[in-house]
């Protein structure tokens, strides 16, 4: 069995022109003790052949089951940023603390789909080695692991980076993954996806927080101890902190409810009512300033945490109104009018528009505002599926149907949105041989599972959407022109976002819902520069830029860096061309010069850490990244 030493001998590459390979020995070092691990505890052979193990369908419902509520806002959080990680070729993962993949997100076309990725796999680190899942669940700390980091060979053209999700009680639950297989990604866009792993898990871990405290009143700060929340009891005793909270007061994992509030901050600098608003709290001759967000009067005290039912209503699940949805432009008005007298009926509709206009968020609206609100709402994504499932998935199957088949059967999403809304997106990548079983289904409200002979009834509004030109698709022969007509009771058209005439208004709501509560704004120049950008992602896009800006702003404004516009892809963030006209001999190259080494002092002075870097010379970080791209510095791994 071979040693570190010689593990780490085969894995540094030959040619130090290559830094695809390895980013630095620092971050080699920092993967030395899971290669230990994998050797001298799991006994692996780094130069055997290495397959991942997947789960059976059964398998995976089992391992999901816990976290249905869960997936449901890991989703969400990962809806904010995928499209920028996989205009960069990463993939997005959450996998349990079994190493077990149970959501994966992906886009063949951008070339970040993994066949060895996908829900179900298996990546714990005692069967597949060193890696970004496996690695953090069992040091319980973000990880990095570049290439030929990983232990075995075979997964050495994957870079992934990994980050802690944590519950509200502090216990770690899973794990979130970015991977990309690109082997030109540069160190900028890897250390960008690195930090952007950690923040999403992080708002994560909070949403949990918040949601798990939504019976108490909470305490809400952000600061450079990171984002602070403290769930506090009527008689002012702290029953919550998340880690960040937890790690800047100093409590273990028992202290929050033997700790009276009182005990950590001084009383008398603070008034003792605590109301909606703001309340300053003194601690070490320090005051911080929190954001007071009342228990809502009505709500009964939070219970423990339940795993959450397969389907749930949509009502639990908040969101816009169709008038929102909508907007304010003056031509949508009409349709407004429309969906008003229709809403709650049983009549199918159709949503067209371009990928990211809002086709889901106006569907679940429907629903919430229609009689079925309080039934099922269930999503299907017809092109997210493989051909070969969508029959099974879609309308069922009997037990023991077929070879691999659960032994309880499954339901099918059209028996799972019986008496609800089945929400059927992108429509139009159906394939034709379904769209006839659909077709029976909408005429005759009846549907047969495979394997099971007795017909069943179901009592459906079906809500469809594409973004494909519907009547090019009928004239092509790959869309139904029967189901068209028989789903377009109702049509919806949305248009893009860069030809509505709402677009600030829209701007600045969806701006409050990415900050999430923190006291954040947005710069006169970043709202004029959302204004004028043309958003080939829709709404989507501009979703999650704004997200993406409320996690890395370093201060209460948000800056047109913290956007990082036009580009979307985390490898145009990272690569800039040096200034040709910082000549040393002109004043402006001296002052170019001088710059240079003041940041190289403050990055040796903080032994590489950018965010101290950049805390100690009174910058964003994003300034400061821009400023290291431009006098073409790389910053060094912090210190071990």
């Amino acid at each position: 069995m071979a040693d570190v030493s010689s593990l780490a001998a085969t894995h540094v590459p030959t040619d130090a022109s290559a830094v695809g390979d390895l980013i630095s020995l620092q971050d080699h070092r920092n993967v030395a003790e899971s290669w230990r691990r994998c050797v001298d505890r799991y006994r692996l052979n780094a130069l055997t052949k290495q397959r991942v193990a997947s789960l059976t369908g059964a398998e995976l419902r089992d391992h999901r089951e816990p976290f249905d509520e869960i997936l449901s806002m890991v989703e969400e959080e990962i809806y904010q940023v995928a499209e920028p990680l996989s205009a960069a070729s990463f993939s997005v993962s959450f996998a349990d603390m079994a190493g077990v993949i149970l959501y994966y997100r992906s886009d063949r076309a951008a070339g970040n789909y993994f066949e060895v990725e996908r829900a179900g796999t298996l990546w714990a680190e005692g069967v597949t080695g060193t890696n970004g899942v496996g690695t953090c669940v069992v040091e319980r700390r973000p990880v990095q692991v570049f290439k030929s980091q990983h232990f075995f060979r075979d997964f050495a053209h994957l870079s992934c980076c990994a980050a802690p999700v944590v519950a509200p009680d502090g216990e770690m639950i899973g794990v979130l993954n970015f991977t990309t297989g690109n082997p030109d990604v540069s160190e900028g866009a890897f250390r960008l996806a690195c930090g952007l792993v950690s923040k999403v898990a992080e708002r994560l871990g909070n949403q949990l927080f918040r949601r798990h405290f939504r019976s108490n009143a909470l305490l809400a700060s952000y600061g450079p101890a990171g984002s602070l929340l403290l769930a506090i009891d009527d008689d002012h005793t702290l029953v919550g902190a998340n880690p960040s909270a937890r790690r800047w007061l100093s409590l273990d994992a028992a202290s929050p409810r033997t700790r009276s509030l009182w005990d950590l901050f001084d009383r008398e600098a603070t008034p003792g009512v605590l109301g909606e608003g703001r309340i300053r709290l003194r601690r070490n001759n320090e005051e911080t300033e929190f954001s007071v967000l009342p228990r809502p009067a009505a709500e009964p005290r939070a219970a423990p945490a339940r795993p959450a039912r397969r389907v749930q209503p949509a009502a639990e699940a908040a969101g816009p109104s169709v008038e929102a949805c909508l907007g304010a432009d003056p031509r949508m008005q009409g349709q407004l009018r429309l969906l008003r007298r229709v809403v709650g009926s049983r009549l199918p509709m159709l949503i067209l528009g371009e990928t990211g206009v809002g086709k889901d968020t106006l569907a679940r609206a429907l629903h919430r505002e229609g009689g079925r609100r309080d039934k099922p709402f269930v999503a299907f994504n017809c092109a997210a599926v493989p051909e070969t499932l969508i029959d099974s998935e879609l309308f069922g199957y009997g037990a023991g149907a077929f070879t691999g088949a659960s032994r309880e059967g499954n339901p099918g999403r059209l028996l799972e949105a019986d008496g609800g809304t089945l929400f059927l997106d992108e429509i139009g990548d159906m394939p034709l041989g379904l769209q006839t079983r659909l077709l029976r289904v909408l005429e005759t409200g009846e549907i047969t599972p495979l394997g099971a002979g007795k017909p069943r009834q179901v009592d459906l509004q079906v809500i469809a959407a594409t973004n494909h030109d519907v009547t090019r698709r009928i004239a092509e022969g790959r869309f139904r022109a029967d189901l068209y007509h028989r789903l377009a009771a109702v049509v919806v058209t949305l248009p893009p976002l860069r030809e509505r005439a709402d677009r600030t208004a829209l701007i600045r709501r969806l701006f409050d819902a990415a900050r999430g509560g923190e006291d954040l704004r947005l710069s006169d120049e970043a709202l004029d520069a959302l204004g004028r950008y043309g958003w080939p992602g829709n709404v989507r896009e501009l979703k999650y830029v704004l997200q993406r800006a409320a996690l890395v702003c370093e201060g209460p404004v948000v800056t047109v860096e913290d956007l990082m516009l036009p580009g979307a892809a985390a490898d145009r963030l990272a690569t800039s061309e040096p200034d040709p006209s910082l000549d040393a001999d002109t004043a402006r190259g001296a002052v170019a010069v001088a710059e240079k080494r003041v940041i190289e002092e403050a990055l040796a002075a903080n032994h590489g850490d950018v965010t101290r870097s950049a805390r100690a010379l009174k910058i964003s970080r994003a300034t400061l990244y821009r400023k290291l791209r431009q006098h073409q510095l790389e910053p060094r791994a912090p210190r071990a």
